[in-house]
């Protein structure tokens, strides 16, 4: 065996390390790490060592390979509050019987089902939408998303109670990007202005849920909803899930169900109003294969630039743009020893913007994703939903929701984005838009046929 090596990594401040540069500018700070020293880069923050890996066979080893020796990362576990111990934050043996418990909720017969759901509050989106105007078209995704999962997880008849979540969405991501620089040193129960509101946010999407939960003990209906199918799904030993363990499988694939799509969604078009040409490539492809009509299921196979858009929006700006995982155990990864205690970071951010894998990267072209480019890829070259066995349960009805979103969308209205506008990734739990995406809204019939 090889000796470990020791990697290098950028100059720290004495006591905090490397605590204020990756908050002051988290991406730059991680990407100038990995260009300037390398697949492995050896960071500190506080008394925590860290290693940011962007070699996708390392990080491959990380979530495959030598899994058992990490979990979750502490600012992550930290969330438990919010998330309890639901498929996000749970670990071992626990995690694996909650999982196959859910899995059945997101099989392809079932997400086909979710479809009419989709198209139907995105229809309803449209309807609402007033052409010539300017507005924020990430709080409308926002809205929009919001919509399709309460409707999808919980049913119709409660999606008034959980729209008043996509605020507590918002206070979660803010605290989550507090934590990150030298505030992280500051301790959960003082009373800053972000941990208040996380605070109440948190007790409002918990009051929420457990009313919806215990209202539907005592129903008798049959109802075709994410929230029924977990709550008849039983263990082995035939028991079900207990209130609270609904209540966490529910927050987290409820807030998840928001925020992917919606931030999707949201750089998508911030890209297509920069770059015409794909924008018509898109709709002449949605006008071909839907004709004037709604779009199905069953379209799906058929709106193959669609889905590469899709792809080429979350490679460049990739909802979870950071994965961590603490060192449970000392592990070598590569030929790096890394220490029990010690957190290993790797960036999607950064593996998806490396001309290694993906020639002119900051480029916007989908079409390098054409004749399933994809598949000669390494596995952790490109990994939008994470990967592995934790890899996202939802991905499956996040894509069916994106690309049946994005046709239904391009049928009728394109945005242009606002004078002056000034879209800035924000990187909290997922990457953000600082300032939202101001855009002017325009009907399709001026884009040329």
């Amino acid at each position: 065996m090889s000796q470990a090596r020791r990697p290098s990594g950028p100059r720290g401040r004495l006591v905090t390390g490397n605590l204020r540069d990756f908050g002051n500018d988290p991406l730059e700070f991680l990407s100038s790490a990995a260009r300037e020293h390398g697949p492995v880069a050896a960071l500190r923050f506080g008394r925590t060592r860290a290693f940011l890996l962007s070699d996708p066979s390392l990080i491959e080893e990380v979530m495959v390979t030598r899994r058992s020796s990490f979990v979750k990362s502490a600012p992550l576990r930290a969330q438990r509050r919010l998330f309890g111990n639901g498929l996000l934050t749970n670990e071992g043996e626990s995690w694996l019987r909650q999982r196959r418990l859910a899995q059945p909720a997101f099989h392809r017969n079932r997400i086909a089902r979710y479809a009419d759901v989709i198209v139907d509050h995105t229809t309803r989106f449209l309807d609402a939408m007033a052409p010539r105007t300017t507005e924020d078209i990430h709080a409308r995704f926002k809205a929009l998303t919001i919509g399709i999962v309460s409707d999808a997880l919980f049913g119709s008849d409660v999606a008034e109670r959980t729209g008043a979540l996509g605020i507590a969405l918002e206070d979660t991501m803010n605290r989550y990007a507090s934590r990150r620089g030298l505030a992280r040193l500051v301790p959960d129960w003082f009373p800053l202005p972000v941990n208040n509101s996380y605070r109440k946010g948190v007790e409002e999407i918990e009051d929420a849920v457990l009313d919806i939960i215990a209202a539907r003990r005592v129903g008798d209906e049959q109802r075709e909803d994410l929230l029924s199918v977990l709550m008849e799904a039983q263990y082995e030993d035939g028991e079900s899930m207990t209130d609270r363990q609904l209540r966490d499988e529910a927050v987290t694939l409820f807030l998840g169900g928001i925020d992917t799509p919606a931030l999707a969604l949201s750089w998508c078009w911030y890209l297509l109003s920069q770059h015409p040409g794909v924008e018509e490539s898109l709709v002449r492809e949605v006008d071909s294969v839907l004709e004037n009509r709604r779009a199905t299921f069953s379209d799906l196979p058929r709106l193959c630039y669609t889905e590469m858009v899709v792809n080429e929006v979350m490679r460049l700006f990739p909802p979870a743009w950071l994965l961590s995982r603490d060192a449970i155990e000392s592990v070598t990864i590569g030929d790096t020893m890394i220490p029990a205690g010690a957190s290993v970071l790797m960036s999607p951010w950064i593996a998806h913007r490396d001309p290694d894998y993906f020639p002119d990267p900051l480029s916007f072209d989908p079409d390098r994703w054409r004749n399933g480019a994809a598949a000669s890829l390494p596995r952790f070259a490109y990994f939008p939903f994470g990967g592995g066995p934790r890899v996202c349960i939802g991905a499956s009805f996040a894509m069916t929701e994106m690309v049946l979103c994005l046709a239904t969308i391009a049928q009728r209205l394109k945005f242009r984005l606002a004078a002056g506008a000034r879209v800035v990734p924000r990187p909290t739990m997922t990457l953000r838009p600082r300032d939202g995406v101001r855009v002017m809204i325009e009907p399709r019939s001026t884009i040329s046929q």
